[in-house]
C-alpha cells in the first residue's frame, strides 16, 4: 500500500472516530437536557401540588359527634278494647290531667267512651315503642347495646286499635330530658367519668350542659347516660338524634393537623419565609377533628399543609 493510500485510510478512520464521538457527545447532551427538563418539570409539579395555609386565631372544640337516644318521662294510655279512637286535641298540645283527649268507639258499640289524660304534659299520638324500653332504663340493669334496638310499632296510624295497643302518650315537660350516647373510648382525650360535664349541641342549637350520670365501658365503644338538666320542647317528638358532645373549647392559633411533622425537638411545621421553606418548632395544645391549636406561630404566618412534598431550605419560586 502506498503512502498516499495509507494517509487516506487514516483520515477516513479519524473522521469516523470524530463522528462517533460527536454523536455520543450529542446523545449525552440530549440526555442531560431531557433529565434537566424532567427534573424541572418534577420540581414545578411538586410546587403546584404544594398546599399552604394562613395561620389565624380561632376556637377548637374537643368532642365528638354521636347518635343519641332521648329519654323522657312518658305515660302511655292504651286502648281499653278493640275499636276506633277519635282524638279531640292536637298533636303536641299541652293538656291537663283529667282533660278529655278523645273518644274511643269499642267495636260493636255505638256509644263512645271518653278517654281522659292521666297526667299533665304534652300529648303525642305517635308512640314509637321506646317508652317501655326506656322506662327506668339504666346501664347497670339495661342493655348497653341499646342502639341496636328497633322497637316494633303496634299501630300503623289508622286509628283502629287492638285491645292494649297504645293510643297516645303524655310527655312530662317538667322532668329534664336525658340522653343515651355512644362514643369511642378516647373520644374526649380521657375516659368519660360520672359527674363529667359536656356541652350538647343538636344541629345549630345548644341544648345545654349535660352531666354524666353513668358510663358503661365496652371494648370498642362506651355508652353513657347524660342528664340535660332541663326539658327541650323542640325535641318532645324526637327519639333518635345526632348530637355534638363537647368536653373542652380551646382558643388560639388554629392549623390543619395534617401540617404537623415530627422533628428532633418535637412537633414542627414547614413555614414559608420569603418563598423559602424552613422547619419551625411549635407546641400543640390540643388536636381534634383534623385541626390543632398551637403556640409558636404568629397570625398571618404561612405554613405548608402537604409536608411530604417539601424539605427544609426548598424554594417555592
Amino acid at each position: 500500500m502506498s503512502t498516499r493510500q495509507q494517509r487516506i485510510q487514516n483520515y477516513q478512520r479519524n473522521q469516523i472516530i470524530i463522528r462517533n464521538l460527536l454523536r455520543a457527545l450529542l446523545a449525552l447532551v440530549i440526555l442531560i437536557g431531557i433529565g434537566g427538563l424532567m427534573l424541572l418539570l418534577y420540581n414545578k409539579t411538586c410546587i403546584w401540588l404544594i398546599d399552604v395555609h394562613v395561620v389565624q386565631h380561632g376556637e377548637l372544640e374537643l368532642g365528638v359527634s354521636t347518635p343519641a337516644i332521648l329519654i323522657k318521662e312518658e305515660t302511655v294510655v292504651r286502648a281499653p278494647a278493640r275499636g276506633r279512637f277519635e282524638n279531640k286535641v292536637m298533636e303536641g298540645e299541652r293538656v291537663r290531667s283529667g282533660s278529655v283527649a278523645g273518644l274511643f268507639y269499642p267495636e260493636g258499640e255505638i256509644k263512645p267512651v271518653s278517654v281522659s289524660v292521666p297526667v299533665s304534659g304534652i300529648i303525642s299520638f305517635k308512640p314509637d315503642g321506646w317508652e317501655e324500653i326506656l322506662n327506668d332504663f339504666s346501664l347497670d340493669n339495661g342493655d348497653q347495646n341499646i342502639f341496636n334496638y328497633s322497637p316494633r310499632q303496634l299501630n300503623d296510624g289508622s286509628f283502629q286499635y287492638e285491645s292494649g295497643e297504645p293510643l297516645f302518650k303524655i310527655v312530662d315537660n317538667l322532668v329534664p330530658m336525658r340522653l343515651v350516647v355512644a362514643h369511642e373510648p378516647d373520644a374526649f382525650g380521657k375516659p368519660l367519668a360520672v359527674d363529667d360535664r359536656l356541652k350538647i349541641r343538636h344541629k345549630d342549637q345548644i341544648l345545654g350542659v349535660a352531666v354524666c350520670e353513668s358510663v358503661w365501658s365496652g371494648k370498642d365503644r362506651n355508652t353513657a347516660i347524660l342528664d340535660l338538666g332541663s326539658f327541650n320542647e323542640t325535641l318532645s317528638d324526637q327519639r333518635r338524634i345526632e348530637v355534638d358532645c363537647i368536653s373542652d373549647t380551646y382558643s388560639g392559633l388554629i392549623i390543619p393537623e395534617e401540617s404537623l411533622v415530627k422533628s428532633e425537638a418535637g412537633d414542627a411545621v414547614y413555614k414559608v419565609n420569603k418563598k423559602n421553606v424552613e422547619l419551625w418548632a411549635v407546641e400543640v395544645l390540643a388536636a381534634c377533628n383534623g385541626q390543632a391549636v398551637v403556640e409558636g406561630l404568629e397570625p398571618g404566618d404561612t405554613i405548608v399543609t402537604t409536608p411530604g412534598l417539601v424539605s427544609e431550605g426548598m424554594s417555592l419560586r
